[in-house]
Order: C-alpha cells, then sequence, then structure tokens
C-alpha cells in the first residue's frame, strides 16, 4: 500500500514540477518580448502621446511658425534634451527618436504636455520649471524637423 501511495505522490509531483516548468517558459518569453522592445519604435510614445487630455489636442501653439521662437527652441533642444535624443533628435539608447512620424504629426498642445510632464518610468523628466513660453519654443522647433 505505501508503494502505491508513494507512485501517486511521485506522479502528482511529477505533473506539477511540468506545469511549473510551463508555466516558467511562458512567463520568461513574455518578460523577453517586453525588454525586446525598441525604445525608438513608434508604440512607445505614440502611446504616450494618446494619453495626452483632449484640452492638450486641441491647444494651438502661440509661436508656430516664428523664426525666433524656433531658434531660440533649437538653443533650448541642444541644452536640455539632445544630451539624450542626440545633436540630431535621432534618439539615444533608450530616447525616442524624434522625427518618428507619431511625434512629427503630433498636435502642437500635446508635445507641450509630453515635454510639460515627462515620462518619468521611461526617463524622460518633467520640464515644468520651465515657463510655458519655453517650452512652446521648444515645440516649435521640434516641429521644423524633418
Amino acid at each position: 500500500m505505501t508503494r502505491v501511495r508513494t507512485r501517486k505522490i511521485l506522479a502528482a509531483i511529477g505533473r506539477h514540477r511540468r506545469r511549473a516548468a510551463v508555466l516558467l517558459s511562458v512567463a520568461f518569453a513574455m518578460t523577453m518580448a517586453l525588454g525586446a522592445r525598441d525604445a525608438n519604435n513608434d508604440a512607445g510614445p505614440v502611446a504616450q502621446l494618446s494619453k495626452a487630455p483632449a484640452s492638450a489636442r486641441s491647444r494651438p501653439n502661440p509661436f508656430a511658425g516664428q523664426p525666433d521662437a524656433i531658434a531660440a527652441g533649437r538653443k533650448l533642444y541642444v541644452q536640455h534634451c539632445a544630451q539624450c535624443h542626440g545633436a540630431d533628435a535621432r534618439g539615444l539608447e533608450r530616447a525616442v527618436d524624434l522625427h518618428l512620424d507619431g511625434v512629427r504629426n503630433a498636435p502642437p498642445g500635446v508635445l507641450f504636455w509630453a515635454i510639460q510632464n515627462g515620462r518619468l518610468r521611461k526617463g524622460m523628466p518633467s520640464w515644468s520649471s520651465l515657463p510655458d513660453e519655453r517650452l512652446w519654443q521648444l515645440v516649435s522647433y521640434l516641429q521644423t524637423l524633418k
């Protein structure tokens, strides 16, 4: 009777090990898939920009097309943004390529919101300490990227 019982217990342990192995494999595969996401693809920034409130989507840039604002925005970009996004705004390491269609086609108010609020979990700081005028100048410069 003890042999039968022992065999049943060993069989149950074997089933649980197989289940645990399958679950661990699935968890590992999901972790690898998430970790392999390219930080410079459209999914990341577009997903973040889509979180902007409706009020940001309709907010116009008061400095749109003004050469002085674009030049000031470029200076601000070099001071505050180039260290992560690169001098050419193509993105370094985890920073987003600012030439992506999702970024370039974003409404100005959404870009303003994204710069102002940042994305701390992804390493993007909040620039809410900069005056609105400076943020709009940054937006003006970003909108000139092709």
